[in-house]
């Protein structure tokens, strides 16, 4: 009697306290809003003509200078930047800026969304160079900024920069490290909406040296592939280029590379099990006996590292210079190539994917891509943008963009990916209390 007395008031009670709680508590569903950044193309020098292609002439932009932050719709497919970069809203598409110095070089860079860690592998800061580093906040308050420079003689004594709120910051690379010849620079915003962009351009006296845009990567890796790297063959002689390479952490690496191109893949003499000590810049000569205009290095390494590979090009009349970053891992993407033909070089064991070129006309020109190793691939004329898709197997890739006064090369890879934010939800409850 005693035992089913204290049941029926231990069930009263547990009853009493799931019946308040229910009519007290109301569940609240958790709201999310997804968008994709806008991103930001880069400013240039007055002497520089460039030029960024748009998916279409409604995409809302504004210039990164003064105080106005109105966007409104940029009216063309090839925008011009004059002088102060740009901030394009154009979701999912990426797009391409393309600089280019009459007679004397041309370069090709992604517009990206603000990067909050930004690697450059390239330039120089001896007697030859030009190069300069610009720092882009695109924010409306002021922004702090960490550049950290490695040489051939190690790291160098970093510096701070503060970037005015809706601004840009131009720097000279000889300013960074004096005299370097192998400079590896990596930005890192403390606050503030940070975008960096590297042109490395030489000059000895008054005679020019070619130039480039050299591409940021997001983070040191252990395994990559640099693709689509120009290569020049005259009378049978293959131009030469040049690997650099740091270790930033605090052990040496070993590493392998392969060179993959359309005569297949093969590691060159010294480079399978070479030592690369850490914390110093090195560039290692890479003499290519291949006999296409292009190929790749796919990297492996036993600790991250970050490389580039750069080439001496000769132009009709001048010399140009390339330099090639490392390619993620391609995925399905947009890109706006309004008034370019880019050569899209795909790197992987397997290629297995699908191009829709949409043309100025209107038109949908679908192509299957389909090889091994190396395989490339020109855009038709009068392309607007393209669509890549179907990708069935790990693949990287880049493009090469070919001019009179010189040539450009761009990893194939996404400006801008979806972020996902949370939507405050009112409760009254919450004043109540």
């Amino acid at each position: 009697m005693k035992f089913r007395r204290a049941l029926i008031i231990a069930v009263a009670v547990i009853f009493v306290l799931v019946t308040s709680n229910l009519l007290t508590t109301k569940g609240v569903s958790a709201k999310f809003s997804q968008s994709y950044p806008a991103v930001v193309c880069p400013p240039t020098d007055s002497n520089v003509t460039s030029q960024v292609s748009i998916a279409t002439k409604k995409i809302p932009f504004r210039i990164i200078s003064g105080k106005s932050t109105v966007m409104a719709p940029i009216g063309t497919t090839r925008y011009s930047i004059t002088k102060g970069a740009i901030l394009l809203d154009q979701g999912a598409t990426s797009s391409l800026a393309w600089q280019n110095l009459s007679g004397v070089w041309a370069g090709s860079t992604l517009c990206r969304a603000p990067q909050g860690d930004q690697w450059f592998v390239g330039g120089a800061a001896d007697v030859t160079s030009k190069g300069r580093l610009y720092v882009v906040n695109s924010g409306l308050s002021d922004a702090i900024v960490d550049v950290a420079v490695w040489t051939a003689a190690g790291p160098q004594s970093g510096k701070v920069l503060t970037v005015r709120a809706n601004s840009s910051s131009r720097v000279s690379l000889d300013l960074l490290a004096a005299g370097a010849t192998r400079l590896v620079i990596r930005v890192t915003a403390r606050s503030g909406r940070i975008n960096a962009f590297l042109v490395d351009e030489r000059a000895k006296g008054l005679k020019t040296l070619g130039g480039d845009a050299v591409n940021s990567v997001d983070f040191p890796r252990t395994d990559f592939v640099i693709a689509g790297i120009p290569h020049q063959v005259t009378k049978g002689v293959g131009g030469p280029h040049v690997l650099r390479l740091l270790v930033p952490g605090n052990v040496d690496a070993n590493i392998r590379v392969d060179s993959i191109s359309k005569d297949g893949v093969f590691v060159p003499v010294g480079f399978d099990g070479r030592v690369v000590p850490h914390g110093q810049v090195i560039d290692v000569p890479l003499a290519s006996t291949i006999a296409y205009s292009a190929f790749s290095l796919r990297i492996r390494s036993d600790q991250p590292l970050v490389a580039g590979v750069y080439s001496p090009l000769r132009m009709s009349d001048h010399q140009d210079i390339v330099w090639n970053a490392m390619s993620p891992p391609l995925v399905p993407m947009v890109m706006a190539i309004t008034g370019l033909t880019p050569t899209l070089v795909f790197t992987g064991d397997v290629v297995d994917l699908i191009v829709s070129t949409r043309l100025t006309s209107g038109k949908t020109v679908t192509t299957h891509i389909v090889g091994n190793d190396n395989v490339i691939w020109k855009v038709p004329d009068k392309a607007q943008s393209i669509t890549i898709s179907g990708i069935k197997s790990s693949v990287a890739a880049s493009g090469l963009i070919t001019s009179t006064s010189g040539i450009g090369a761009f990893p194939l890879a996404v400006g801008s990916t979806l972020a996902k934010a949370p939507v405050p939800v009112s409760d009254i409850a919450v004043i109540s209390h």
